[in-house]
């Protein structure tokens, strides 16, 4: 059964890879290589079917008294992203090769990621929601284990646990949130959920199933106000960092938004929740952006910026918000990876990650600075690349997204978006491969090996390709996967660079010229915020974790007080 051994495959390489597994670094970077590459000719065997309408479908019977099969199912939409984790994930794998130093456990490291990519897979593929939920825990914990890889460093272990507590808790509401679907929907098996969104929105309990799946989702996917433990997962190795922001963990939540369109949307419930957040998380990320100064953090909370568009998209409701989601959603993997190797590069080369101390850095890295400036393009939303046509897909969507008459307000708030990206794209850019060269302890770099380097020039021409022939290149898929998005008949598509003059163009080169002028005027106004206080979410969530440690201590005492009538009095309260 092809869908099992695509399901088995990571893992097995990851047990391999667990108990030491001989021959080096070589033979590591072989087996986790080899499991990705031969999971991604398994898909692209099945892709002529699954894109012609025939999903694949496996199942072994598990636990049948509580409704949990070992069931897959492999449609378009699970194609899409099984296809990002698994090829993504091999150039992670080869980009690590050159990254981690000689003397990092690679082995330990390989072992991780290839569990972290079974989990991911068991996502895409479940066609059980409780199967779903417990490859949706397992990424949580195996991400745990990847960003606290360099467990000696106080910041890995903080971002591990924050990333862990957050996106654990979502977990829980999820949890709950699938268990009443699936009541109100008389069926586990997702298939069958799907075509039973009448039946469950009619449900008094679709309010209560919606908020629940949405705390998983927005967890996961880092919406605003549950962002920001993604800037502290940065501590990861950024072989981790790429995989993570592009291809896998963050995506998982979009993915299950997609997935459970045609159950869930369509209200105005919908509409308020989703697209809202999505609207705040992406104008607040590319602010948030505009204003750090590791090239990391820049690109996190870029990600942060970016995963709200696609959720706003997904939450507008209609099909044609859909496609444009779909689409970004592979843009946004090619040019994030290639962003993410970017900066592992001039770190790896240079010493820092500190964008004041960079600068010219595109006389001495000249590869490295036209690979990072196109994928920066692509992030911007600059022709010709596929980022272009899925900002201008985004805009367009935003002018028919009214729901209370006031017309003018999302097209006004995704334009002010599009211009912050731009601002911190061109600085991203600008900052680093042009300008003065930086003075001080940098190390003079290079252009690094073809192990770090290729899988970067792999992914820039796949977003570049995406701007000059997407209809020939993604096309196909984007159309197949809209359709099972919206669990129907896709609208027509038509992506192009080219649509003639409208007012999305209008919007997209208004975005462009305020952009880079707000650049220019970028130094006073980060003078005026570092003299103000700001909200730490650090601090705030170790003071959490410090109050319910505190707080759990308190209760352990009360309950065990050497005190027979306090004892008796909490078997009358409680049992």
């Amino acid at each position: 059964m092809p869908l099992m051994l695509l399901m088995v495959l990571p893992f097995a390489a990851a047990l391999m890879l667990a108990l030491g597994a001989r021959g080096g670094r070589r033979m590591h970077v072989g087996i986790a290589a080899g499991a990705s590459a031969a999971g991604l000719a398994l898909l692209l065997l099945a892709a002529p079917a699954v894109l012609a309408g025939t999903p694949l479908t496996a199942r072994i019977a598990w636990i049948p008294a509580l409704g949990l099969d070992l069931s897959l199912w492999l449609d378009p939409l699970g194609l899409l992203f099984a296809g990002l984790i698994l090829g993504i994930g091999l150039l992670v794998v080869i980009y690590a090769q050159g990254y981690l130093a000689k003397a990092e456990p690679t082995g330990r490291f390989l072992s991780f990621l290839m569990l972290f990519q079974g989990a991911m897979i068991g996502i895409a593929l479940s066609n059980n929601i409780l199967l779903m939920l417990i490859f949706w825990e397992l990424t949580s914990l195996s991400s745990f284990l990847l960003i606290g890889f360099w467990r000696d460093r106080a910041d890995a272990r903080q971002g591990a646990r924050m990333a862990l507590a957050v996106t654990g808790g979502g977990g829980l509401a999820l949890i709950a949130g699938m268990l009443l679907l699936g009541q109100a929907a008389g069926s586990y098996e997702l298939a069958t959920i799907l075509t039973r969104g009448a039946v469950v929105q009619a449900s008094p309990l679709y309010p209560a199933i919606l908020t629940l799946v949405l705390l998983g989702a927005f967890t996961k996917s880092a919406q605003f106000p549950f962002h920001f433990w993604l800037p502290h997962a940065m501590a990861a190795p950024t072989p981790v960092s790429a995989y993570l922001h592009s291809a896998t963990m963050v995506k998982a939540g979009v993915f299950l938004l997609a997935r459970l369109w045609p159950v869930l949307a369509g209200s105005d419930l919908w509409f308020y929740l989703v697209a809202s957040t999505g609207l705040v998380t992406m104008i607040f990320g590319a602010g948030v952006a505009l204003f750090r100064n590791d090239l990391k953090a820049i690109l996190a909370y870029s990600t942060i910026s970016q995963l709200g568009l696609m959720v706003m998209l997904l939450g507008f409701g209609t099909p044609a918000a859909a496609t444009a989601a779909v689409f970004h959603i592979l843009n946004h993997a090619a040019f994030k990876a290639a962003l993410f190797m970017n900066a592992g590069m001039v770190d790896h080369e240079t010493g820092t990650r500190d964008i004041r101390r960079l600068g010219g850095l595109a006389a001495l890295m000249p590869l490295t600075a036209t690979l990072g400036t196109l994928a920066v393009a692509a992030m911007a939303g600059l022709p010709p690349l596929g980022g272009f046509i899925s900002k201008e897909m985004m805009l367009e969507q935003s002018l028919h997204a009214a729901h209370d008459g006031r017309s003018w307000l999302v097209p006004l708030l995704a334009t002010i978006a599009a211009t912050l990206s731009v601002a911190y794209s061109l600085r991203y850019a600008t900052a680093q491969f042009f300008g003065p060269r930086a003075t001080g302890d940098v190390a003079a770099p290079h252009d690094p090996g073809m192990a770090m380097i290729g899988p970067s020039i792999v992914l820039v021409l796949v977003a570049l390709g995406f701007g000059l022939l997407p209809m020939t290149i993604a096309g196909p898929l984007v159309r197949a996967a809209t359709g099972a998005v919206i669990g129907g008949t896709p609208p027509a598509l038509d992506l192009a660079l080219w649509h003639g003059i409208n007012p999305a163009l209008g919007m997209s080169a208004l975005a462009v010229v305020i952009g880079a002028l707000l650049l220019w005027r970028r130094t006073p106004v980060a003078r005026w915020l570092d003299g103000r206080r700001t909200l730490d979410a650090k601090r705030l969530f170790d003071g959490a974790m410090a109050a319910i440690v505190a707080r759990s201590r308190d209760a352990s005492l009360a309950i065990h007080a050497p005190s027979l009538q306090r004892y008796l009095f909490m078997l009358f309260v409680v049992g």
